[in-house]
């Protein structure tokens, strides 16, 4: 190039015009070369400029579509991850409580083993001679059944059992007897609701540990879909990018 413009100088304005011709056609050429094949004439390269520009205009929405899915995806992420860890949360209360019931149940069978030991002293010493009527010891089974049904000693089946007089239910008892069969029946009632009281517990802190990994799982992906995202947000124009402001962390 600087060898040209030494000959125009020293050569004058008509070197110069053959020099300038000779480039421009150069240039057109190149520019021919670079049309793809088949496109020669004006209209072909119109058409082609034009499906050209569409095509970019294609790519660029695509991408924005991609950036806003990238974005939409984060935030919704965001606020599963939040969500779970309200779960987790209220998880742990629910363990909390399940061990608390767990020991209350455990009380409450040791409370009806020691009614069971001091019926079996009291039954050893009955008077074989006083024996109340039948009347008195049906009446005797029904009041004392209702009594420990409200003290939760019984279950629903067992107070239906001794009002019927059924599964071992006798009215025809002592009722010192009868209290030594009633607490037999609490002792048994209440060591169910303790293995009950101990798989509540056991589900419950499954079920925490199950919410607290997908809490830690949730909080990873976050992290990496914010990352995305601020990168997706970066290729936005500047209107959108505001609009759509930062992706906010995981609680």
């Amino acid at each position: 190039m600087s060898a040209a413009l030494d000959l125009i100088a020293a050569n004058g304005s008509r070197v110069a015009v053959i020099w300038l011709l000779l480039i421009l056609l150069a240039v057109i050429a190149l520019a021919g070369l670079a049309l793809p094949r088949g496109v020669r004439r004006p209209r072909q390269i119109s058409a082609w400029l034009a499906d050209n520009a569409r095509h970019k205009r294609e790519v660029e929405a695509r991408k924005a579509a991609e950036a806003q899915e990238s974005i939409r995806y984060a935030e919704e992420i965001a606020v599963a991850a939040r969500r779970a860890a309200a779960t987790a949360e209220r998880g742990r209360g629910q363990c909390q409580r399940a061990q608390a019931g767990v020991e209350e149940a455990w009380r409450a069978y040791q409370n009806a083993d020691a009614a069971l030991g001091r019926a079996r002293l009291a039954a050893a010493f009955v008077a074989p001679l006083s024996m109340p009527s039948e009347a008195e010891r049906v009446r005797s089974l029904r009041l004392t059944a209702q009594a420990a049904y409200r003290r939760g000693d019984l279950s629903d089946t067992q107070l239906l059992d001794a009002l019927t007089h059924r599964n071992g239910w006798d009215p025809m008892l002592h009722p010192v007897e009868q209290e030594l069969a009633l607490a037999r029946a609490a002792v048994k009632h209440r060591f169910a609701r303790y293995q009950q009281a101990l798989e509540a517990e056991h589900e419950a802190w499954r079920a925490s540990d199950i919410a607290t990994a997908a809490v830690r799982s949730l909080r990873q992906e976050v992290t990496a879909a914010s990352t995305r995202a601020d990168v997706a947000r970066s290729t936005l124009a500047p209107a959108e990018r505001a609009s759509r402001g930062r992706v906010p962390a995981a609680a």
